[in-house]
This record gives structure tokens, C-alpha cells and sequence, in this order.
């Protein structure tokens, strides 16, 4: 009964005790800690990126017309076919792919072939009439009347024309039954088939094609406008795909995007390499720019900074757990990670934060150590660290 009871006088004192340190009733000599969060110096690379959304469209869209060269597809008027064409044959679905220079659709051309017949015997009876008149401007000049060799040269200028104008009819007329066969343009992939066999042909599109290209165009806001050139590599996720791509800027707008919010951006496209092949045109897409890389360099992260451009310095601990400041070079500089160019070894711990930053953070947002952006205790890569006050408690 003795031990039990000095037991719980021992655990009263203690509770005791606790109350004071905590409510500051023990002083200045009492033992105090702090709890740092520190990050080794690793060798890794470091990106700057841009980031933004958009659409997957293919690159280029071809419409097909019976009697016409194919045209691209665009904002405005598309051309439209001339005269009447039966469709004979079609030979896709919309979804199927094909090859550059596939027959895809054929019209009849009866009527086409006898419009050609006449247009073949025109020109023949021009071409005889153009050798007549040759002959009589040679007769005109050896007779050496001036009056008829005039007559005769005037006769000859009307027969070259009458050729050229044969000649030109005859080349439209074959170049019509040509384009009465569709042939895809490009390899790509069926969007519309607006023909059936046994009906004549819409004045439209008859049949349009996409390449199985694509490409995202998206809107950069102004500020960041001045770091995108083309060429600059870019990381593409498709969301409906999970999946990531690479691609590359292929082409800068000088004009502003219509905006009602009130931000000026302009849109930028970026190409991808290489296309999943489920991949679909309207695919949401966020894209995510390169504007500057260091590969296999020493960093830390941003949050261990101290100071500003050109006078830059971590908190690394010393022996005895006490930080202290080592000034560094840095080279690119992130929100999330430092390119370290000098000033840390590899392995070198350096100060990120404490846990009081971290409760600072979690109640009113705004807690950090350094110019980084704080990380929860135990995140990955960090260790926690305790000093004491140097006397051991």
C-alpha cells in the first residue's frame, strides 16, 4: 500500500510539472527543443514549366468533292461541287483508316466521256484549221501582196486560239472524270460520309478525312507569353486516356484569344509526337510547357532558400544540431525545386522548415520556412531532426 501510494505522488508531480512547462510557469532554464524538417541535396533535374488545357484536333482535315481537288477544311466557305455526280461506289465508313492515294469513292461518268468525245473532235478540227491557216499566210507572203499576208496572219491568230481554247476544254473535261474517283489526299482516318451508292453526290463535302496527327492548342496567359518559342518540348495528358505524350510548340498566335474574363492570353499549339491510337479529336488535354531544364544537377528544394538572386544561402545543421547559414549559387529556380551550382556536396542536409512552420501552414495558410512552399512532416525525402539546447536536455 506504502509503494502504491508514493507511486502516485511521483505521477501527480509529474503532471504537475508538464502543466507548468507548457503554461510557461518554469523559466529560462527550463529545457527547450525544436524540431526541424531537413532534405538532402540530391543530384535530379529541374524543369520550369508552363502549364495549360485544350482539345486534341487533328492536324489537318481534308474535304473531298466529285469533279474537285481535295480542299482543307478551315473556318469560312468551302467550295462547292460542280454539276450532277452519281455515286457508284463507296468504299469507306466513317472511323476507318486509310492510305495516301486509296480510291475511297467512285461516280459514273457516261456523260462526262461523251462530253469528252466532243471535246476531242473539237480540238482536232481546230488543229486542222490552225495547219490551213499556216498554209495561207505562207502563200500570202510568197504572192507578196501586204493586204493578204495581213489577212492571212489574222487568220492564224484566230486558229492558235481556237486550239488553245479546244486544247483547255478537252483538259477540263479530264481532269473531271479523274476526280470522279476519290482518293484520300493523306493517310489518316474517315470523319464523314455524307454519299451513298445509287444517289447523286451533295454539293458538299462527300467524304472528309483527318490525319491521325493531332495537336492541342491552348491559351498562355500574356505573362507567360514571352518564355514560349516553338521547338520547346512539352508533356501532353490525356485525361480520358490516362496517359502522357510527349509533343512539341509548333506555333505561336500574334493575336490575342476573345476573352470575358478580362486575362489577354494567346494560343499557343503544340504537336504531338506521337498519337495513342485511341486517341480522339475533342479529347481533353492538359499540356504542359518546358520553358527551361537543368539535367543532372544538384538540388534542393526551393523551400530551403534563404535570401535573393545573387545572395542566396541554406540552413544546413552543424555538428552539434545547430543551423547555420552556408551561402550558395543557384542556378534555376522553380517554385518547387533550386539548381544548387555551388555551395552543397551531394548528401548535405539542408534545413526546410520546422514543425511550428508546418502548424502555421495548417492554420492560416501562409506558415514557410525559406521562399519554398512548406511539405507535410514525413514527406518524402524529408527527415526530422531534433535540437536540443545544448545541455543535454
Amino acid at each position: 500500500m506504502k509503494l502504491k501510494l508514493i507511486a502516485l505522488v511521483a505521477l501527480v508531480a509529474v503532471g504537475v510539472g508538464a502543466v507548468a512547462v507548457a503554461s510557461g510557469a518554469i523559466g529560462a532554464n527550463a529545457a527547450s527543443s525544436t524540431q526541424y524538417l531537413t532534405a538532402d541535396a540530391t543530384v535530379g533535374d529541374v524543369a520550369d514549366d508552363v502549364a495549360a488545357t485544350g482539345t486534341l484536333a487533328a492536324t489537318a482535315s481534308y474535304g473531298l468533292l466529285f469533279g474537285a481537288d481535295p480542299f482543307v477544311l478551315a473556318d469560312g466557305d468551302a467550295p462547292a461541287s460542280d454539276g450532277t455526280w452519281p455515286v457508284t461506289d463507296v468504299a469507306v465508313k466513317v472511323g476507318d483508316h486509310v492510305a495516301a492515294g486509296d480510291v475511297i469513292a467512285t461516280a459514273d461518268t457516261a456523260d462526262l466521256e461523251r462530253d469528252l468525245a466532243t471535246a476531242t473532235a473539237d480540238l482536232r478540227s481546230a488543229n486542222i484549221n490552225l495547219a490551213i491557216a499556216e498554209e495561207n499566210v505562207t502563200a500570202a507572203e510568197d504572192s507578196g501582196d501586204t493586204d493578204a499576208e495581213r489577212q492571212a496572219q489574222l487568220g492564224l491568230y484566230s486558229a492558235q486560239k481556237g486550239v488553245s481554247q479546244a486544247s483547255a476544254a478537252r483538259g477540263a473535261i479530264q481532269r473531271k472524270i479523274k476526280a470522279a474517283s476519290l482518293r484520300a489526299p493523306i493517310a489518316g482516318i474517315v470523319t464523314e460520309v455524307n454519299i451513298q451508292t445509287g444517289f447523286d453526290a451533295p454539293a458538299g463535302p462527300a467524304i472528309v478525312i483527318a490525319s491521325t496527327t493531332y495537336q492541342v492548342t491552348t491559351d498562355v496567359v500574356e505573362s507567360d507569353l514571352a518564355d514560349i518559342k516553338i521547338g520547346q518540348t512539352a508533356t501532353i495528358a490525356i485525361d480520358a486516356l490516362d496517359t502522357e505524350v510527349e509533343g512539341t510548340v509548333s506555333a505561336i498566335s500574334p493575336v490575342a484569344s476573345d476573352s470575358s474574363s478580362g486575362v489577354v492570353s494567346f494560343p499557343v499549339t503544340v504537336t504531338l509526337a506521337e498519337t495513342p491510337p485511341t486517341a480522339r479529336a475533342g479529347m481533353s488535354a492538359d499540356v504542359t510547357i518546358t520553358i527551361a531544364s537543368a539535367k543532372g544537377v544538384l538540388t534542393v528544394p526551393s523551400s530551403a532558400l534563404q535570401g535573393s538572386d545573387g545572395d542566396y544561402a541554406v540552413m544546413t545543421l552543424g555538428a552539434d544540431g545547430t543551423p547555420q547559414r552556408t551561402p550558395v549559387q543557384v542556378g534555376l529556380l522553380t517554385s518547387t525545386t533550386a539548381e544548387i551550382k555551388s555551395g552543397l556536396s551531394e548528401g548535405t542536409a539542408v534545413v526546410t522548415g520546422t514543425a511550428s512552420d508546418l502548424i502555421g501552414t495548417a492554420n492560416s495558410g501562409n506558415g514557410r520556412f525559406g521562399g519554398g512552399v512548406a511539405v507535410p512532416i514525413g514527406g518524402p525525402g524529408f527527415d526530422r531532426k531534433v535540437v536540443t539546447d545544448g545541455n543535454g536536455n
